[in-house]
């Protein structure tokens, strides 16, 4: 197995970070923020989310860890062949825009990770930009 490290661009959020970490901290709306053409099946409850992207085993996501509005640790649960942590971090004042990053961790098979590494990176700059183009100036949570 190869560890790798994926990190997504950051970018400028619309939205204040401390209503971007409530929202990404509720499982219902995290399908906002993955790309919804590659996207199957996706359930979500209180304490995680499930879904398939296409071509790939369906997965399922908990929340490991969180720093109230500025981290929250999500890890894969359930995978054989492809466990993996992804942190979303939110960096600036809690009340303001700041910036949102995706960081995807795990241990893969270096063939498949060659293979995977440039739809990963398309998958967390997906996220990372999805969620800091949110505009959740009436979000409450």
């Amino acid at each position: 197995m190869a560890a790798f490290n994926i990190q997504s661009d950051s970018n400028n959020s619309v939205s204040s970070l401390k209503n971007l970490y409530l929202f990404l901290n509720d499982f219902k709306n995290f399908h906002q923020i993955l790309p919804h053409d590659k996207v199957e099946n996706f359930v979500y409850s209180e304490q995680e989310c499930s879904f398939s992207i296409k071509g790939i085993t369906p997965m399922r996501i908990t929340r490991h860890a969180e720093t109230p509005f500025s981290q929250i640790v999500f890890k894969s649960e359930g995978l054989a062949k492809f466990n993996f942590t992804l942190i979303a971090s939110f960096i600036g004042e809690p009340d303001l825009p700041g910036q949102c990053q995706i960081e995807l961790n795990g241990d893969l098979n270096p063939f498949i990770l060659a293979m995977a590494e440039k739809s990963l990176k398309a998958l967390v700059n997906t996220m990372s930009q999805k969620l800091a183009q949110l505009n959740l100036s009436n979000h409450e949570n």
